[in-house]
């Protein structure tokens, strides 16, 4: 019998057929021998020294496992290369594809391990349209008066002080006679009483914004507000516009472009003045390249009301609430800004395992480790020793948040992988997750339940190539 044999360098797992020059020799079938593991005798010391052969008379490739002399001949041990002998049945056959080099899915690759050292993204901006100032800021009365019914802005939040000043010589001039008296008590009582509330909001607020009208003289009761001098009156705008609304967009630092934009790697936090912080969904973020915040803010009383989304997808992530007034000693009725902050966050958690799926394991149980199988389950232990948890929401409330930062702040903090995944893609490929064909591809493919058939091959040959097509082989 005929046998080729050939000095070839190729993966143990690999369906790379021979391109070298052969050396023909003729040898002799040991007796009882196995066509898939056949042990052959040779006259020839030569035919000892190569490590490749093909036999024609059995239609296999074959690697050389062992050599050994014996009684003045040589006996050499093959064993089958079932991925080269069946290497174009194999590249036709339809399979569902874990892995393949080549593959451009986005999908995330869990068996990548990632480090202690984190990327960092940050942007700031200050909300368009709304200042934040520390102090009293913009004062709003609720008043009734002769003339004066309702909430206004104080055209000098400064003079809130001198509001009263005046009275007691009001009194003893102005008011002459009784009905003069009752007509005050119809007002609400004395001047002091007129003086329904007043609140200080940390914002820097015209008059325009607020009200459709000019400043007018403010009254308590009958009383004229006038300042220290006696003579000036002091004036406000009558809130007709009570609630202002202010839209800021704030890029999102992204620090990469692919998979790991999601839960499982990428955390999206969101700092908002008098809010505070918000922790948003990086996996249903991650086509946005931008978030657009709503600020609601109704001045008569200082609640806030903030909406999060996305530019792009449109996507409302978040909603908060709180209160930004300071109650001020004028006034005999005041508003609660005390009132608990309340943001609600929609879309998947922060929290998410990725090692989750390689627990699990695939739809089939692999007869051996797949190549990367120790790498893939060194990553589900980092990212799982890596993964932390967070917490925060927007917690701020009353007046004491305006000594806070008054900028909005996006961050972005990113697992960094051991290695890139394009290093990777030659060796363990890249997640494809799909029903394909090998010949599809070039380089890396594992298989998941892989079921080989051909006229040929035996039961035993079918096994093996579907083991190595489950465990990971090089399609070449």
């Amino acid at each position: 019998m005929v046998v080729n044999l050939y000095h070839f360098s190729k993966k143990n797992k690999s369906t790379k057929q021979v391109n070298v020059e052969a050396a023909s020799f003729n040898c002799t079938l040991k007796e009882g021998t196995l066509i898939t593991e056949p042990t052959l005798l040779f006259q020839t010391t030569v035919a000892a020294a190569f490590n490749y052969a093909y036999i024609p008379d059995f239609n296999r490739y074959y690697f050389v496992s062992n050599s050994k002399a014996i009684e003045n001949m040589w006996e050499v041990s093959f064993v089958e290369d079932e991925l080269a002998t069946y290497k174009t049945q194999i590249g036709a056959t339809l399979c569902n594809i874990l892995y393949a080099s080549g593959s451009t899915k986005n999908i995330v690759d869990s068996r990548i391990p990632v480090t202690a050292d984190i990327l960092k993204g940050h942007n700031y901006k200050a909300i368009e349209g709304i200042t934040i100032t520390e102090g009293s800021g913009a004062v709003i009365l609720g008043i009734t008066g002769k003339g004066s019914f309702g909430t206004y802005l104080m055209q000098d939040s400064g003079l809130v002080s001198e509001l009263l000043d005046g009275v007691d010589d009001w009194w003893t001039s102005s008011v002459s006679t009784t009905l003069d008296s009752v007509k005050q008590c119809f007002f609400g009582g004395s001047a002091a009483e007129c003086l329904k509330g007043a609140i200080a909001l940390p914002l820097v607020l015209g008059g325009s914004e607020v009200s459709s009208g000019s400043a007018e003289n403010l009254y308590l009761g009958s009383y004229p507000c006038l300042r220290s001098d006696g003579s000036t009156h002091i004036k406000g705008y009558k809130i007709t516009k009570p609630i202002i609304n202010h839209t800021t967009t704030i890029n999102i630092p992204w620090q990469s472009t692919d998979w790991k934009r999601i839960s499982g790697y990428t955390t999206v936090s969101l700092y908002l003045p008098l809010i505070g912080i918000l922790n948003l969904p990086a996996t249903e973020l991650q086509d946005d390249t931008s978030l657009t915040i709503l600020y609601s803010i109704n001045v008569t009383s200082g609640d806030i009301s903030v909406e999060v989304r996305g530019t792009e997808s449109l996507k409302k992530f978040s909603t908060a609430s709180g209160n930004c007034a300071m109650n001020t000693p004028y006034g005999s009725t005041g508003i609660n800004t005390n009132k608990a902050t309340q943001a609600i966050v929609s879309g998947l958690g922060t929290l998410v395992s990725v090692g989750a799926a390689l627990a699990s394991g695939g739809a089939s149980a692999l007869l051996e480790a797949g190549i990367g199988a120790g790498l893939a389950n060194t990553a589900s232990n980092t990212i799982a020793a890596l993964g932390g948890s967070a917490s925060g929401s927007g917690g701020l409330g009353g007046g004491s948040s305006q000594g806070l930062d008054k900028v909005i702040h996006c961050f972005v903090i990113q697992k960094q992988l051991t290695d890139t995944q394009a290093h990777f893609n030659p060796l363990i490929g890249k997640p494809y997750m799909a029903v394909g064909t090998p010949n599809q591809f070039s380089g890396y493919i594992q298989t998941d339940g892989f079921q080989f058939e051909d006229a040929q091959a035996y039961s035993s040959e079918k096994d093996n190539i579907n083991r190595l097509m489950d465990s990971g082989i090089y399609y070449e």
